[in-house]
């Protein structure tokens, strides 16, 4: 019985840090006129976050044991993929709905899949491909707004693309030094090295963030809630295939909670079936 509460209070701490993250993030961002410093801002929140996770020791102790020659290599494609996808997704934030930017950040699911096929000898399913085939349907569907033309998009969309496909790539690297390392040390490597290539980044552009520390601070605090309800739920359910395919459904709790708290309604209809689409899709994928 206790293990059983115990999972579905796990399920609603998931549920709820993992849709007020990317919700808080886009209130955030259509509250500035301009989208400088958002690299800037990026490496502070990541930084926060890295500091932050000294608490997954709690989990589990901290041990290195592959070579580190590979964890150097692991950790620089963590970095470098890691900077790509929060730098491109912050800077897209104020111009894309926080429904449309989860549905379409997913993409990473089937970048992953594919990636893990090739470097982690893990097998690729018939079923993972329709999967993957369906999540396109529903981001061309939800796309509408920022189509130009038939096959074009406008740059926020395609930033919303490349830092999906970042994530993919950097999810990867990250699942690797978990699966070498475990858990704690897999993570801080990664975080650490992302928070590096973020700070790098950021003075390479020169723009300060026009955020305050209030900001900072609850936005590093919400995205730090969403990676430990994660590591929570995965701890507490020890089912990853079961807890991959029920927190799917956080696209579809996005788009109703972004129609109700931030008022993004045009096309909603549209919206929750192209997301129910990509939640079939992502089932099949789990």
């Amino acid at each position: 019985m206790l293990s059983g509460m115990g999972a579905v209070l796990a399920y609603i701490f998931y549920f709820v840090a993992a849709t007020a993250s990317p919700l808080q993030r886009r209130h955030l961002a259509t509250t500035r006129e301009t989208d400088a410093g958002q690299i800037d801002f990026a490496f502070r929140v990541m930084f926060v976050c890295t500091v932050l996770s000294l608490i997954l020791a709690l989990f589990q102790r901290p041990q290195l044991h592959d070579d580190l020659g590979r964890v150097a290599w692991l950790a620089l494609a963590c970095g470098l993929f890691g900077a790509v996808a929060l730098a491109t997704g912050y800077i897209a934030q104020r111009r894309v709905e926080a429904g449309t930017f989860a549905l379409v950040g997913n993409i990473y699911t089937p970048v992953t899949i594919v990636l893990a096929s090739v470097f982690l000898n893990e097998r690729l399913t018939p079923l993972q491909v329709v999967g993957t085939l369906l999540l396109l349907i529903s981001v061309v569907m939800v796309s509408r707004k920022h189509r130009l033309t038939r096959w074009r998009f406008d740059k926020y969309f395609v930033l919303v693309v490349i830092s999906g496909l970042a994530l993919g790539a950097v999810l990867t690297a990250e699942r690797s030094l978990i699966k070498d390392n475990g858990l704690t040390a897999g993570t801080w490597i990664s975080w650490s090295a992302q928070s590096l290539f973020l700070a790098a980044a950021a003075l390479v552009s020169r723009q300060k963030s026009q955020h305050d520390l209030r900001d900072t601070a609850v936005t590093s605090s919400l995205r730090f809630l969403q990676q430990l309800s994660w590591v929570v739920l995965v701890t507490v359910v020890a089912n990853l295939s079961l807890v991959s395919a029920v927190t799917t459904f956080k696209i579809v709790l996005v788009f109703v909670a972004a129609a109700v708290w931030l008022h993004e309604r045009e096309d909603l209809r549209r919206k929750i079936i192209g997301s129910l689409i990509a939640v079939v899709g992502l089932l099949l994928m789990a």
